[in-house]
């Protein structure tokens, strides 16, 4: 991203005011790693900065391929500019400059979703929430591969040897399944890792080949998983029973999940945990041709209604359609096809 040090500056103190956040050395510099793979919508009064939408470009993974998508984020006005129509604007261009540039789809973690329902998102991803104590986290069992306790240094990410820790993490990721959730590269791992969060990691393996993995930190008493990813039965087995071992040490564990994580199957006495599934994050498909490039058409009849991008508007599937907004057509689409988000942040 070309912004100058003061554009940056501007844009964290309106960051900061917004979401009353404390400014920290690690939250600025956080915030300007991310202006560098972000592109700043700033609208201006007076020459001062009074509203601003950043937008992350990432890929996602989709039906074994890749489809360009927008992270919409940090949307945020100054009291005094609220309701003067700049997010509007902002949003607007936004969708339109990522639709000629071929951008398939977009996300966002709302404040309110009737909000961003008049952009044409709609409510597409879960989370699963596991607390409970320590004890009743899953025994796991002794396998033959080992668990090894590891950090990802700055060297690490820079390290691009099959056998460096980022090479490992990123193999097991890929072979995870991962519809709909991002893919990441080194730039992306160094930012929410190192940047964003400093957890532990924890790798399993068996004869030296790496099959799961463990993202984990602590809150006080409370030991938090933050990614658990294993490709093998054993792995899984090996993995829990590393995060029990803890259970002489901290009172709880926390998880929050992918929709899709079914660990109350694996537990001694799931009645005993709180188990929650959490609305999170909303979706909107911007250029409907370079999606169904990659989806194809849908099982169903869809008459598509895209009151900020026209070009969307179309018939799609085979039946008698369905009329539905450009929202409610990628809620619908991202569902059936068991789409998951694996980022928490």
């Amino acid at each position: 991203m070309n912004t100058n040090t003061k554009e940056k500056k501007e844009l964290l103190d309106l960051t900061i005011y917004a979401f009353h956040k404390p400014l920290t050395a690690a939250r600025e510099a956080a915030f300007y790693k991310l202006l560098e793979f972000s592109k700043a919508y700033r609208h201006l009064e007076n020459e001062r900065l009074t509203s601003m939408v950043i937008d992350t470009h990432f890929d996602v993974f989709w039906k074994k391929q890749q489809l360009k998508m927008s992270g919409v984020g940090y949307v945020a006005s100054y009291p005094e500019a609220r309701g003067n129509g700049a997010i509007r604007q902002l949003m607007t261009q936004l969708l339109r400059e990522n639709y000629e540039a071929g951008t398939a789809l977009s996300y966002l973690a709302p404040f309110s979703y009737q909000f961003y329902g008049k952009f044409g998102y709609s409510y597409a991803f879960d989370q699963k929430s596991y607390t409970m104590k320590a004890i009743d986290f899953p025994k796991g069992q002794k396998t033959k591969g080992e668990i090894t306790r590891e950090v990802l240094t700055e060297s690490a990410i820079n390290d691009d040897s099959a056998d460096s820790l980022l090479s490992v993490l990123t193999e097991i990721h890929q072979q995870a399944y991962n519809q709909g959730s991002l893919i990441r590269p080194p730039y992306l791992w160094d930012y929410y890792f190192k940047h964003k969060s400093q957890p532990y990691f924890a790798v399993y393996r068996e004869e030296g080949k790496a099959l799961g993995y463990l993202i984990y930190e602590f809150s006080e008493m409370t030991f938090v998983i933050r990614e658990l990813i294993f490709l093998t039965e054993s792995a899984k087995q090996a993995l829990y029973r590393f995060v029990y071992s803890h259970s002489g040490s901290f009172e709880k564990v926390s998880w929050v999940a992918t929709s899709d994580t079914q660990l109350e199957y694996d537990m001694p006495e799931p009645t005993r945990a709180t188990i929650q599934l959490i609305p999170y994050m909303q979706a909107r498909i911007i250029n409907l041709h370079e999606f169904l490039k990659i989806n194809g058409q849908p099982n169903f009849a869809a008459e598509i209604v895209d009151e900020l991008i026209p070009e969307n508007n179309q018939i799609v599937g085979t039946g008698i359609p369905e009329k539905m907004t450009i929202g409610e057509f990628t809620a619908k689409v991202l569902r059936e096809n068991h789409a998951i988000l694996r980022e928490y942040f």
